[in-house]
């Protein structure tokens, strides 16, 4: 009779209903994934749900839940001479590459060179132009700024840089630093475009340890430093570039660089340097004891042919890296004629493509959202930047 009675109460109690109040269903429906299908699918729920994920208002807020850090949904693939983007996600979340198209940089060739992006921001350098480009893919604008002929030209050449901006709005003020070589490759120099200002700074040298031909990799942002990798024929170092006193300094990388071996900086609470040879990757950070006394500490190896060869059966000659997204330590590899992206927490693997080519990739991270209009047909929304 206790368990009749225990089943009836139970049929007799309310069905769960969504709130009538706008405010709180739209403060549920934030909590949805940043995947670029879910705001989609909520908007075919009811025209009560269209209304609010269609309201621009609620994409800032959306955008602005999952700006830190914001998923990754693609990479910028650098070898054609502009960006060419590539969607490392599955449908119904993959997204087009039309969506993230520079035709600018298109059109005019492979004149670009490609310097990284960040906080949704890309940047890119045309030499024969003597002028960059920043251009954010979430809304299409992009900016383009003269290089003054003193920076480079002359006996000075510009070989790397980065951009970055602390706004929380697309169309917010940002920084450009590019770094060089000047001298006769004895000097590493660098200069800082301001666009609320729109001018460039004086030039900022430090003498190199030995001659410096270039900077590979884009630069990492580390507190409130940037960081890049200098290459001479056979070592390495780092320069350092300090955003609040604008001064350059030079960090000293102990080890000679190995034949076939790849290294580059990565960043998080200290600075680090990974180096990749004949698919053995050694993590290292950068620790200040309680003397001041900085040195560098080996952190956890990996095997990365013992990670693909039994999961994709490859037969693994030379494995090189792509790409790397710090924030989520996912790495992009080129192995086999495929390229595979790796979660180094979870030494998960995923083949995301297959290419003959061996480029750059520069890891994309947006809170994309597509979304139907109120009138119920499909269109696409801006994506959030990171």
């Amino acid at each position: 009779m206790n368990r009749l009675r225990h089943r009836r109460a139970i049929s007799l109690a309310p069905p769960v209903t969504l709130p009538d109040d706008d405010d709180l269903l739209s403060e549920i429906l934030l909590h949805l994934p940043p995947r670029p299908s879910s705001l989609p699918r909520a908007s075919l729920v009811c025209k009560r749900w269209r209304r609010l994920v269609t309201d621009p208002a609620f994409h800032r807020r959306f955008r602005a839940r999952h700006r830190n850090p914001p998923p990754l949904i693609g990479v910028f693939e650098d070898y054609l001479g502009y960006p060419f983007f590539r969607s490392v996600l599955d449908p119904p979340d993959l997204i087009p590459r039309e969506r993230f198209r520079l035709r600018l940089a298109e059109d005019e060739g492979g004149q670009w060179h490609f310097y990284g992006c960040r906080h949704g921001l890309l940047l890119l350098f045309n030499r024969a132009k003597n002028e960059i480009i920043v251009w954010v893919p979430d809304t299409g604008d992009h900016r383009q700024v003269a290089v003054p002929p003193e920076i480079d030209g002359k006996e000075k050449i510009i070989w790397n840089g980065a951009v970055l901006s602390a706004a929380t709005a697309d169309d917010g003020p940002f920084r450009v630093v590019l770094v060089g070589v000047a001298g006769n490759n004895t000097q590493m120099l660098a200069c800082v475009y301001c666009s609320e200002s729109g001018k460039w700074s004086d030039l900022i040298s430090v003498a190199a340890p030995f001659l410096v031909f270039f900077f590979r990799d884009p630069g990492i942002l580390v507190g409130n430093a940037l960081y890049w990798m200098a290459y001479g024929e056979r070592w390495l170092t780092i320069l350092q570039f300090d955003l609040d006193k604008q001064t350059l300094s030079v960090i000293e990388w102990p080890y000679d660089s190995e034949p076939y071996s790849q290294t580059w900086l990565t960043e998080g609470d200290c600075l680090g340097v990974a180096t990749l040879s004949r698919g053995s990757l050694q993590m290292w950070e950068r620790k200040v004891c309680s003397e001041g006394v900085a040195k560098w500490v080996l952190q956890k190896p990996y095997d990365l042919k013992n990670v693909l060869n039994p999961e994709f059966r490859l037969k693994i000659g030379y494995l090189t890296k792509l790409g790397y997204a710090q924030d989520i330590k996912v790495m992009f590899l080129w192995a086999d004629h495929s390229v595979f992206m790796l979660q180094l927490d979870s030494l998960q693997a995923k083949k995301v493509w297959e290419s003959c080519v061996i480029a750059p990739i520069h890891p994309y991270a947006s809170t994309y959202v597509a979304v139907l209009s109120k009138e119920g047909k499909k269109s696409e929304a801006s994506p959030g930047r990171n």
